[in-house]
This record gives structure tokens, sequence and C-alpha cells, in this order.
């Protein structure tokens, strides 16, 4: 897909590009959010940016989140998804624009963090998101999302969906067309759009809500981020230890993050295959960022970790819900002063 096709002048005047529903994309002078930083071979620690302002004790256990800008993302984070790009209630396409600066400021900031080799995704739905695409509308959908690029700079799509919205509609074919266009578009300039996801995990089963998104954006996704949180008693059954693991048990901490890990890796034990280069496991930041699947010891992930890489099955990384939270504030007012940055950041290393 090129946009560098003849355009008549008479289409212009108006500032439609007609065939393509396109608005003329917005001239940059260069900088580096015109770049796409590639996450290619590297660890990923991944944490999410609120696009709203936090309207205090918004979280489980009655804390606060933050407010922060994108440019102040704790440094540890290397790949910051902006929450979110959703519908407006007025067009079906889903869009985007920063809650409380203009573009060119936050252009500046998504700027910052790609001269730091820090990658920005524009990140699809959330739970209160409800988007329904439907036939018809892939070229729609990649022109608006090449146009947030263009104006922004982000270096790709994570697909954020839940609930009703993953399958609502045409979504599960509608979605991965439109991104597979958005990455080619980019592959003819030797950039890699970043296509990446984030389910909960209960849907990755085969069969389950996202088994579509991912045989279909096979080879095109960079890498995929179980939520492994707020799903209180799912879990997984191991047979070589005759246990039922659920997400909810901390004593099991250990355990459910490598069998979890593991069954995806391999394609077993009812769950989809995921390839440990592209695996990466999603936990929350503390006990207000989710309902249930906060780690409270550290060492219950390095563990699983290394067990994982000592099998020869080296996972991509950690994502957590979220930047905001991280630097939150528990109900008591005591701030919990980036832990999750600060107990993980050594991954990269």
């Amino acid at each position: 897909m090129k946009f560098k096709q003849f355009i008549p002048a008479f289409l212009l005047v108006s500032g439609i590009v007609f065939g393509s529903l396109l608005t003329p994309l917005p001239a940059h002078a260069s900088d580096s959010a015109s770049e796409m930083v590639s996450v290619a071979n590297k660890k990923v620690l991944v944490g999410y940016w609120h696009n709203w302002a936090s309207k205090g004790r918004d979280g489980y256990k009655q804390g606060t989140s933050a407010n922060i800008s994108l440019a102040d993302v704790n440094k540890a984070y290397n790949v910051v998804p902006v929450s979110f790009m959703k519908s407006d209630g007025v067009n079906r396409i889903p869009t985007f624009a920063p809650y409380n600066k203009t573009d060119a400021a936050f252009r500046q900031d998504v700027a910052l963090l790609n001269s730091q080799g820090r990658a920005v995704l524009l990140a699809l739905g959330g739970a209160d998101a409800h988007i329904q695409l439907k036939a018809g509308d892939e070229q729609a959908f990649a022109d608006e999302i090449i146009r947030q690029v263009e104006t922004y700079g982000f270096d790709g799509l994570d697909i954020d969906l839940e609930q009703s919205a993953i399958t609502a509609g045409d979504n599960q074919t509608v979605i991965p067309t439109a991104l597979k266009k958005v990455k080619e578009h980019y592959k003819t300039q030797g950039k890699n759009f970043l296509i990446t996801m984030a389910p909960e995990f209960p849907y990755l089963k085969p069969g389950g809500a996202y088994e579509k998104y991912i045989t279909s954006l096979d080879g095109y996704y960079d890498y995929i981020a179980p939520q492994l949180y707020n799903q209180g008693g799912d879990g997984v059954w191991v047979d070589e230890i005759m246990t039922w693991i659920p997400q909810s048990n901390d004593a099991l901490k250990y355990e459910f993050l490598y069998y979890m890990s593991d069954s995806m890796i391999h394609g077993t034990r009812t769950f989809l295959k995921i390839p440990n280069n592209k695996l990466v496991l999603g936990l929350p930041a503390n006990v207000d960022g989710a309902g249930s699947g906060y780690v409270s010891d550290p060492n219950a992930v390095y563990k699983a970790l290394d067990q994982l890489a000592k099998d020869g099955n080296p996972i991509k990384g950690l994502m957590t819900w979220s930047a905001n939270w991280d630097i939150g504030t528990n109900v008591n007012g005591v701030s919990y002063n980036n832990e999750f940055a600060t107990r993980y950041a050594r991954i990269l290393q």
C-alpha cells in the first residue's frame, strides 16, 4: 500500500483524497518520532500509559493512579503502549487524540522516547471500548492507523480488545487485514511497524476469541503479552504434578508463571502456541492495578524466567498495567515508587 500514487489536483481542493478517505497527512520535519524503533532481538519491559486524567481512588484497593506525561514514563520501560485508540461514538473507525496536549506537543513526547531507543505503540481497545468494524472497513482503518503514525510518530499498534469487542462485527478479519496493510506500507520504507497483542489468557485457547488474530497475523506480530491477572481462579492443569494452578494462588505463583509460559510456548495444556521469543508475561504493577494477579515476591518471576531459559525457551520480556500505576499511590497516599520498573529493569541487561 503506497500513498505516493497520483492524486488529481481537483480532489485535493477540499483536502480530501477520495477513494482512501484520508485528509492529507501532516508534513513534519525529520525528527526522532519519524523513525520506528525496532524491538527485534531485544528483551522488552512494557508499561502502558493512561491517556486520561486520574480522578483519584481509581484503583482496585482505592489507591490513586498517577498523572504523568508520556515523556515522564519511567525509563526502564522500553515499550510504552498509549491507551487507547477507540471509537468516538460517532464514527465506526477507531481513532485517538491526546487528552491534554496539542498534537505537536504529544509528538515531541513520542520523539523523546524514540530518541532514547524506546518504542511507543497505540493500544487499540481497552476494557470499556466497544469497537465493531464491518467488512469493507479494512482500508479505512488502515488509513486511520497510518494517519496516527504520521501525526504522532507511533511505532506500532497493540491489540488490546476485551470482552465482546474481541469478536464484535467483523473485527476478527478486518483488524488483521488492516494491520497487514499497514505493516507492508512501512516495510516499503524500510521500517518495522510493530504489531503486538495483550489478550486475557483465557482467550488463548483453540477456538478462543483471540485465535483468529494470532493465526491471521502469524509472521506479522512481534510479541503477545497475555494478561496474567484479573482472572481469579482460572489457571492451568498440570499433569506432571497433578495440580490445578489458579492465577490467584500466591503460594504457587512460580508454578503458575512457569507452567503457563511452558504451556503457551509448546501449545499444550489446552493453550495456543506462542513462540518463546514472542512471549511477554503481563503482570499488574501492584494491587491497585488489577483485582488479582499481583506478584508480591519478585523472586517467583525471576525463578520462572530462569527455568524457562534453562529449558532453552527464554521469553521476550514482561508487561505491566501500568506505568501510571507504578508511580501511583496506595489508599494511604504512600507512593508505589516505581516498584515494578525497579524490580524488573534488569531483564533488559
